[in-house]
């Protein structure tokens, strides 16, 4: 299922998220939702490209390589619709998965990391803000669709340019995931635990989610990324 959320609403609960040191892990649906932004590429065609990222810092944004891939220029628009220009600082084509570094901060809480995989039954979230057409860009959307996690897996596919035969770990969920909407974060109770790189060719409503690698759950490993140097993003990735 997909709810709409309004953007007024969220910039309310934004400043009131944070911890109510319970210890039994819970869903926070707000801090998912203020950690969501629309990521922006331009370079690879006529039109502007777009996906989805999550703020695992106050400036570092995990998403899909394949959203980057050959971008000349990234860029991220906040829940409240902040536009800032981003670089990216990690490109593995063969996990697909990116890591943006923002030029400023953003005032949103970044989401929490879990450690611990995700299993089969688990039930979640997963945010998707989009930017509308519009005079200064318009208002954002923000969808969050309800998933479930169907099964774990090693994921046998390819990389993002359909050249190497890659294994993946990770995990199948359903839920009303549509073109557009890769690297978004699947949040369940405790954090975010994957994320979705492309739909189920064989089951429709389901999709596919990475486990997140050490390089972004780690805290001092993905610290080193606030000050890496920009990386080569590659060539245009087929969509």
């Amino acid at each position: 299922m997909r709810t709409r959320v309004a953007v007024a609403a969220l910039l309310v609960v934004v400043a009131a998220c944070g911890s109510d040191n319970n210890s039994t892990p819970v869903l926070d649906t707000e801090r998912a939702i203020a950690a969501a932004v629309d990521v922006r590429t331009d370079g690879c065609g006529p039109r502007e490209g777009f996906g989805t990222g999550t703020l695992i810092t106050d400036r570092l944004i995990v998403t899909a390589a394949h959203v980057v891939a050959g971008a000349a220029v990234v860029s991220t628009i906040d829940v409240d619709g902040a536009e800032r220009s981003a670089d990216v600082v990690w490109f593995d084509p063969d996990l697909d998965l990116a890591v943006l570094r923002s030029e400023t901060t953003h005032p949103q809480e970044p989401i929490e990391l879990r450690t611990a995989a995700a299993v089969a039954d688990e039930v979640g979230i997963v945010v998707l803000p989009r930017q509308q057409d519009g005079e200064d860009g318009g208002a954002v959307e923000i969808d969050v669709v309800d998933v479930s996690v169907v099964r774990r897996a090693r994921i046998n596919t390819t990389d993002i340019y359909r050249e190497v035969d890659v294994t993946r770990a990770g995990f199948e969920v359903v839920g009303s995931i549509s073109r557009g909407d890769s690297g978004a974060m699947v949040v369940t109770a405790g954090g975010g635990v994957g994320i979705v790189w492309a739909r189920s060719n064989r089951n429709e409503g389901r999709a596919w989610a990475i486990d997140l690698p050490s390089r972004v759950i780690d805290e001092t490993l993905r610290s080193e990324l606030t000050d890496a140097e920009p990386v080569d993003v590659g060539r245009c990735s087929p969509r």
